[in-house]
């Protein structure tokens, strides 16, 4: 679809926020992303991959349909907040750190089941 409709919605939700940006993150040249400005096309692989790695539907990337998320209720920041939590647990190893990193599991997973 859309390249300037395609992007925007992948700024809005990701840390991509210039071309330049997505070349890196694709591992491609810029002169390849300005190619497919100048086209108006957005690569449906760019999608499938810019979908998979930041948990977005490919149909919102490309046309806006929501939902936006693969998983709802979890973005890549949450991810990220969830796993330092889990590691600084197992690294401190205390009974009470370990309590903590079950309830937060537990909530997580009851979240998850509710969202569904």
């Amino acid at each position: 679809m859309g390249f300037t409709d395609a992007f925007n919605r992948i700024r809005l939700e990701t840390d991509l926020q210039t071309q330049e940006e997505l070349a890196c993150f694709l591992g491609i040249r810029e002169s390849s992303v300005s190619g497919a400005k100048k086209r108006g096309r957005f690569p449906t692989g760019w999608a499938e991959k810019v979908s998979r790695h930041y948990n977005l539907r490919y149909e919102w990337i490309m046309e806006g349909h929501e939902p936006k998320r693969l998983v709802p209720g979890m973005n890549p920041a949450e991810i990220q907040q969830l796993m330092d939590r889990f590691w600084w647990a197992l690294l401190h190893g205390s009974d009470a750190g370990r309590t903590r990193l079950k309830e937060t599991v537990e909530s997580v997973y009851r979240e998850a089941r509710e969202s569904k």
